[in-house]
């Protein structure tokens, strides 16, 4: 029977549609692997690096900065085509009933290897631990512009994900303001502390090890996940078990186990699934506001392995086609993850 249940990050009810289930094994029958074919001349490839805005950070393959003339590993370099500029004001102003302000912010893009790869499964275990020390780095650095407000750190995975290169990257965004989504989790997560007394993360924690349904993946620091009240089939998500609201707090060795969940994560993508699109987002809280203390930081991944039609549209409510339990399971079942 089809059930209704509660996000309580979001408050919001979803859809686990069991009487259309799908197997999970039969999503990746769907998805065709398509070889890639570098570009002729590509921005983000070693030797091309004048055809980039000038970067922000330069590190090599043990994470030391060096000059524009260093080999390289990583590189931070503002978009080419930004949607945010810094050299605006972020000041607001009324224009008859509305409110507009310039496009104030930065839009970074990470670089995430000097050779043309296409996925950042391609990336081996110590440099996905360099990238998530960059994005540590970056976002520490950002934190001291007191005009920002909040980041956002993201990959887009495959062109339906919105990679428009096929270089494999990130994206950082920095806003003056707190964007919809993130107001929206923080709002509700306080709600739910002000009902419980308790982090709805941290309860998420307790019972999921203690129900060992929906785990995943875990290690000392972190806990994978298929969350409860799942958007979309294998939606996974990547959960510290320190309570803090904040990804820029992370110990050395957090990072180091994030960076080990990523891995064996966009691995499994990779291998077991024939490399769907996907977008995954690490979800923090604001910089400035100390109300945020109840937030918990996480990483969500969001493949694209289903399209939301007229319902989902019209209601808001998401429809998940396969349970988070069952797709849980088939994640285990495959090797890649050893609980």
């Amino acid at each position: 029977m089809p059930e209704y249940r509660k996000d309580i990050m979001l408050d919001e009810w979803v859809i686990i549609a069991t009487e259309r289930a799908k197997r999970p094994e039969n999503f990746k029958e769907q998805i065709v692997k398509v070889e890639s074919k570098a570009l002729s001349v590509c921005p983000f490839d070693s030797g091309n690096e004048s055809m980039t805005p000038p970067e922000s950070l330069r590190v090599d393959s043990q994470g030391n900065e060096v000059g524009k003339d260093g080999q390289w590993q990583i590189r931070v370099v503002p978009n080419k085509f930004p949607a945010l500029v810094p050299n605006a004001q972020p000041s607001s102003r009324q224009y008859g009933p509305y409110m507009v302000m310039d496009g104030f912010g930065l839009h970074e893009v990470v670089v995430q290897s000097p050779r043309h790869i296409t996925n950042i499964s391609e990336l081996s275990a110590q440099q996905v631990e360099l990238l998530i020390s960059v994005y540590i780095r970056r976002l520490r650095a950002i934190k001291n512009d007191s005009r920002i407000e909040s980041v956002v750190i993201m990959l887009n995975q495959g062109k339906e994900a919105g990679a428009s290169l096929e270089h494999s990257h990130s994206q950082i965004f920095a806003l003056p303001l707190t964007p919809p989504v993130q107001m929206n989790e923080i709002s509700r997560t306080r709600s739910y502390f002000n009902r419980n007394h308790s982090c709805a993360m941290c309860d998420i924690i307790n019972f999921e090890i203690k129900e060992d349904k929906r785990v995943v993946y875990e290690n000392k620091e972190f806990l994978m996940i298929q969350p409860y009240a799942s958007r979309n089939p294998f939606e996974t998500w990547i959960v510290p078990r320190r309570h803090d609201s904040n990804f820029e707090n992370i110990s050395a060795q957090e990072a180091i186990s994030f960076a080990q969940c990523l891995k064996v994560l966009v691995d499994f993508f990779y291998a077991d699934l024939n490399n769907p699109p996907f977008n995954y987002y690490i979800h923090t809280g604001t910089l400035r506001s100390p109300e945020s203390s109840h937030y918990h930081w996480h990483l969500e991944l969001e493949p694209k392995l289903s399209i939301k039609a007229g319902f989902e549209i019209a209601t808001g409510i998401d429809i998940c086609i396969t349970t988070p339990e069952y797709t849980a399971d088939y994640m285990k079942a495959g090797g890649f993850f050893k609980v």
